[in-house]
């Protein structure tokens, strides 16, 4: 992990999670490329608030301007919608997502609770499709701090199983903890012990910004065969396939393929 990345980890630590943190030194133009990496993880908001912590530090040096590109950025948080984590993703395979929707049709359980999974569900799924959604990872993280004593963790926990999602859940509690200065006992729904592999995964998908890149099939009108118009982002699906493969096989091994359909739709008949 960069320089970068590193200090806008501690931004985020420090903004939304009360903790302290000592920024390194930057150049201007580093701290451009900080502004811009915040924006593309659209975790400015949250960032910008470390910030203003962190402003009487002396290793943190921006200009007037920078102030002024983060400060445009504050209002976002009023923005932000929460009722967007309410509404869940469905899941590719289609047994596992008739067990999600019945859990969440179910109004006799806990709201919090149900609100937890949909953020689990959620992260899970960028994951497998886009990369690392830093956003999401914070607002989950948020949630287990400040609403998290309201929810039924054993439930949660038997949800998980149920939908088969125990090892995502433990490779999103090894990001929370990595990237977010979150302790094991911190995240009560996942085992206290996360093992080698899944902490390594963790450390490697924090490398990478979450960029959605699509592929699809199309064929030409004087040619007889078919091409995809991005073939980087075609493999780039099919390696991150296979990485999740052990955390939720049943939805990594149905995501690409419904992703894979969906890109044949392009073909003219």
């Amino acid at each position: 992990m960069n320089i970068i990345q590193r200090n806008l980890f501690r931004l985020l630590r420090c903004g939304v999670f009360q903790t302290t943190e000592t920024l390194e030194p930057m150049s201007v133009c580093k701290w451009d490329k900080l502004h811009q990496l915040a924006v593309l993880l659209d975790v400015q908001p949250y960032a910008y608030q470390g910030l203003l912590k962190c402003k009487n530090q002396f290793t943190l040096h921006m200009t007037d301007g920078q102030w002024g590109q983060w400060e445009l950025t504050h209002a976002r948080l009023e923005d932000l919608d929460d009722d967007e984590l309410l509404r869940p993703d469905k899941l590719t395979n289609p047994i596992l997502n008739r067990q999600l929707q019945n859990i969440l049709d179910d109004e006799t359980s806990d709201l919090q609770t149900r609100r937890v999974l949909i953020q689990i569900i959620s992260i899970a799924r960028r994951i497998l499709n886009e990369g690392l959604p830093l956003r999401r990872l914070v607002e989950l993280g948020v949630s287990l701090r400040e609403q998290g004593p309201k929810a039924d963790y054993t439930e949660l926990a038997e949800w998980l199983r149920k939908l088969r999602f125990q090892q995502m859940a433990q490779l999103e509690a090894a990001l929370l903890i990595d990237l977010l200065g979150f302790e094991p006992k911190d995240i009560p729904f996942v085992d206290t012990d996360i093992n080698r592999k899944t902490a390594q995964v963790a450390q490697e998908l924090a490398e990478y910004t979450a960029i959605h890149q699509d592929f699809y099939f199309s064929q030409g009108s004087d040619s007889i065969f078919v091409h995809t118009n991005n073939g980087s982002a075609l493999f780039s699906h099919i390696r991150r396939s296979a990485r999740y493969m052990r955390f939720i096989p049943s939805e990594a091994f149905t995501n690409f393929f419904a992703s894979f359909a969906h890109s044949l739709t392009h073909i003219e008949e």
